[in-house]
C-alpha cells in the first residue's frame, strides 16, 4: 500500500493533508479508470477508508459533472497514445464548500511505468493549496490596497492609470480623471484628534464607492487626497459626476465634525497624451478649484468651473 509519510515533528493525525495519492488502472478489457490503491492523505482529502475506495471511481475535482469529463478525457488521451506516449494531465480545482470559502486543490495525473499487458498505471496526485492561496492573495491585497480606507493605493493606481491611459491611446475611447482633496482637513485633525480624522477619510472612501459605476477605480492618493479614474466617461460626464458626488460630500453629515467640502479637479485625456502630462493637468485644476474658493469642481479653464451650492 502507499502511505505518506509526514515530516519530522507533525502529528500522526493531523487533519490537514499533505500529497493525496491514488494508484489507478486503466485496462483494455475493463471499462473505465478504476483506483487500486490510495495513501492515508486521499482517504483525509475525499473520506472512506482504504477498502472503500479499491475499485471505484477516482475523484479529480470536487464536481461530479467535471470529475466524469476528466476521467472520460483521460481514457480518451490513453487510448489515444496505445504507444506510450501519454505524458499526463493536470489543473487546479476551485470548489465551495458548505460554509461559502473556497477549496483549492492542485492536481497532475501520469502514467506510471509502460502499458503491461494492454494495462495502463497511473498515479494521481493531489494537494490542498487553499492556505497557499489565500496567503498569496492577502500579500497582493496588502501590495495594492490601501489600509485604512480599503481603496486602491497610489502604486496600484499608477498601474491602473498607465494601461488606461494605453488603452484610450490604441482605441480612441474617452476617459477621464477627478481628483479631489477635502477643504481644510488640517483643522479637523488639529481640532478633533486623527482617530476622528481617519473616520471621515473611511466615511469619503465608502461614499465615493456608492457613487461609482463598477468600471471606475478609486483610490487614495494620499493624506486627503483620492483619484478617480472613469473609462468611457467624458469631460462633461465627469464633471457632472465630480459635481454629483461634492454634493453628496457637502451633505453627509459626519459624525463630530459635522459638515465636510471638497475641492475637484477634471480632466479628459487627450489623444496621444503621456500619464505625466495627463497628472499635471489634474493637479492643475485641482489648484484653480482651492484658488476660487473650494467646494467647487474645475477643469482648470476648459469649462466653467462649477460650484452649486
Amino acid at each position: 500500500m502507499y502511505q505518506h509519510y509526514g515530516q519530522p515533528g507533525s502529528e500522526p493525525d493531523e487533519e490537514r493533508p499533505g500529497h493525496a495519492v491514488a494508484i489507478l488502472s486503466k485496462q483494455a478489457s475493463v471499462p473505465g479508470i478504476h483506483i487500486v490503491d490510495v495513501n492515508t492523505d486521499y482517504q483525509r482529502l475525499w473520506g472512506g477508508s482504504r477498502e472503500e475506495w479499491l475499485g471505484a471511481v477516482p475523484i479529480v475535482v470536487e464536481q461530479e459533472a467535471a470529475n466524469q469529463k476528466i476521467v472520460a478525457q483521460l481514457g480518451d488521451e490513453i487510448n489515444a497514445n496505445a504507444n506510450g506516449g501519454f505524458e499526463g494531465i493536470s489543473g487546479r480545482e476551485v470548489s465551495r464548500r458548505h460554509d461559502g470559502s473556497r477549496r483549492h486543490i492542485e492536481w497532475r495525473i501520469t502514467a506510471m511505468g509502460p502499458r503491461y499487458n494492454s494495462a495502463t498505471t497511473l498515479v494521481l496526485t493531489q494537494c490542498d493549496v487553499t492556505e497557499q492561496v489565500e496567503k498569496e492573495s492577502q500579500l497582493k491585497r496588502l501590495a495594492t490596497t490601501d489600509m485604512l480606507t480599503g481603496l486602491v493605493n497610489r502604486s496600484q493606481f499608477d498601474a491602473l492609470l498607465k494601461s488606461e491611459v494605453n488603452r484610450q491611446h490604441r482605441y480612441a475611447r474617452p476617459l477621464s480623471l477627478i481628483m479631489l482633496d477635502l477643504d481644510y482637513f488640517k483643522q479637523i485633525n488639529d481640532s478633533h484628534g486623527h482617530d476622528v480624522g481617519d473616520q471621515v477619510l473611511k466615511s469619503i472612501a465608502g461614499l465615493l464607492k456608492r457613487n461609482l459605476r463598477k468600471a471606475d477605480y478609486c483610490a487614495r492618493w494620499g493624506g486627503e487626497e483620492f483619484m478617480l479614474l472613469a473609462p468611457e466617461t467624458s469631460l462633461e460626464q465627469a464633471v457632472r459626476l465630480a459635481d454629483k458626488i461634492r454634493g453628496a460630500i457637502k451633505h453627509t453629515d459626519f459624525p463630530i465634525q459635522g459638515s465636510v467640502t471638497a475641492s475637484f479637479g477634471v480632466v479628459e485625456v487627450h489623444s496621444q497624451e503621456s500619464v505625466k502630462s495627463v497628472m499635471k493637468r489634474v493637479d492643475n485644476a485641482l489648484y484653480l478649484a482651492k484658488e476660487k474658493g473650494r467646494d467647487r469642481v474645475s477643469t482648470g479653464g476648459l469649462l466653467t468651473p462649477v460650484k452649486q451650492a
